[in-house]
């Protein structure tokens, strides 16, 4: 603190203000990176759980009203938020548009969407398996295998959800703290 108060009267001219001005962007820069980290896994938990809820109604347009993968994932994506209704919706053009299978069509869209979105590699292997499974069973069939990787999801979701209560307000702490403790190192 010492050296602090030495520069800061040593330095009366346009040199402080340099200082004080490239402390407080560094101290923000890191506080911000915490924030973004914490924001993370919170992002993630809500991601889950929205494609939880995706499945539910997939698994009710298919019982129910017994339309095709096409039509269902359509109808699906029309009742969620972003990224969830892209990734939907982009499976359901494929299919409309492609001569794929429904495990190519939900394959090349997992690859290209699991870049924009904060799910770990175990979530991404759960909805993978899930795809190798569309389309190949008879109803009651597939919606064994919505409700089972609604059982993974769930079970994802829970280790989300205790990592977002453990290291949540770590992040936030431990980018404003490292970029005081850097611009103490600094200066």
């Amino acid at each position: 603190m010492q050296k602090l108060i030495t520069i800061f009267v040593k330095n009366q001219s346009g040199d402080t203000v340099m200082i004080w001005l490239g402390a407080s962007f560094i101290i923000f820069a890191s506080a911000f990176s915490g924030m973004e980290f914490a924001k993370r896994l919170e992002r993630r938990t809500n991601l889950l759980r929205h494609i939880k809820v995706a499945l539910e109604t997939l698994d009710t347009e298919i019982a129910f009203a017994m339309m095709p993968l096409a039509e269902a994932f359509d109808q699906v994506s029309r009742q969620l938020p972003p990224p969830v209704r892209e990734f939907f919706y982009e499976v359901a053009l494929k299919l409309k548009n492609e001569e794929t299978s429904a495990f190519q069509a939900w394959e090349e869209v997992l690859v290209k969407w699991m870049e924009d979105v904060d799910l770990e590699e175990k979530d991404i292997e759960i909805l993978r398996q899930f795809g190798q499974t569309l389309g190949k069973q008879d109803i009651q069939g597939q919606r064994k295998q919505i409700k089972l990787t609604q059982s993974y999801l769930d079970h994802m979701e829970k280790t989300a959800i205790d990592a977002q209560k453990k290291y949540q307000s770590m992040y936030r702490s431990l980018g404003l703290l490292g970029g005081i403790l850097l611009v103490i190192m600094l200066l």
